[in-house]
């Protein structure tokens, strides 16, 4: 069956190509059913496989994506041609026809590229992501910010969204309003909303965030809060 894809809604130049699939169709089973694109969850590689070349043929992609082996770090990459389980959670080109990618289940996927249609980038973000300043350094590569365009894509909402103490004192500084405490032990972290803060304070005006949250909507995303041995959806982006 098929991968379902979905058009990132933005403000994007119109030679700027971005997509984002969902579990619908695909090739996957058990835990991973139906449309996993990481080759780092468990899943049969000729099913990763059979998922990755469905949507570059529907999606008619100019290159084999490069996929990030993500360790939720800092680590960024510029690529300057396709490249194979790149070691780094951030990456962009100034080059046409390279599709950069970025795997979620919860975390933050954004997308990023400039008003010129010249620039394209991904970035995975979780609580350690936060953390280390990814997003910062990210933005912190060009000298305009004003001019980026940033797409959040489906993650987990606040509300699920629980960590203990330990990461509420690391990003408390970041900002009160992301943070709701709901026990003695637990706060509610609101992802989105903290990257939206870093990306302000950084020059971009620019911010569009998919409301869908990976949690709730099971049908749609995988979400590894919900089932820690799960697959990932993929957000994918590149220069026509």
């Amino acid at each position: 069956m098929k991968v379902e894809t979905k058009l990132v809604i933005w403000d994007a130049p119109k030679n700027i190509k971005a997509y984002y699939t969902t579990r619908i169709g695909g090739f996957s089973r058990k835990h991973c059913q139906f449309s996993n694109m990481s080759n780092d969850v468990g899943d049969l590689q000729d099913h990763v496989k059979k998922n990755r070349n469905d949507i570059k043929n529907s999606l008619q992609l100019p290159s084999e994506p490069s996929w990030m082996k993500q360790i939720h770090g800092s680590s960024i990459k510029k690529i300057t041609k396709p490249l194979k389980n790149i070691v780094c959670d951030g990456s962009y080109t100034t080059s046409q026809a390279i599709v950069c990618a970025v795997l979620s289940a919860d975390c933050l996927p954004i997308l990023v590229c400039n008003n010129a249609g010249t620039f394209v980038g991904v970035i995975h973000v979780g609580w350690r992501g936060l953390e280390n300043g990814i997003i910062k350094k990210f933005i912190s590569k060009f000298t305009q910010p004003k001019n980026l365009l940033c797409w959040i894509g489906p993650s987990i909402s606040s509300k699920h969204y629980l960590v203990r103490e330990d990461v509420y004192r690391k990003l408390q500084s970041l900002s009160p309003d992301i943070f709701i405490q709901v026990d003695k032990e637990h706060w509610s972290l609101d992802l989105a909303g903290a990257a939206k803060i870093i990306l302000k304070a950084q020059g971009v005006n620019k911010i569009f965030v998919d409301k869908m949250c990976t949690f709730e909507n099971s049908n749609l995303y995988y979400s590894y809060r919900r089932q820690s041995n799960t697959g990932r959806i993929a957000s994918l982006i590149w220069i026509e």
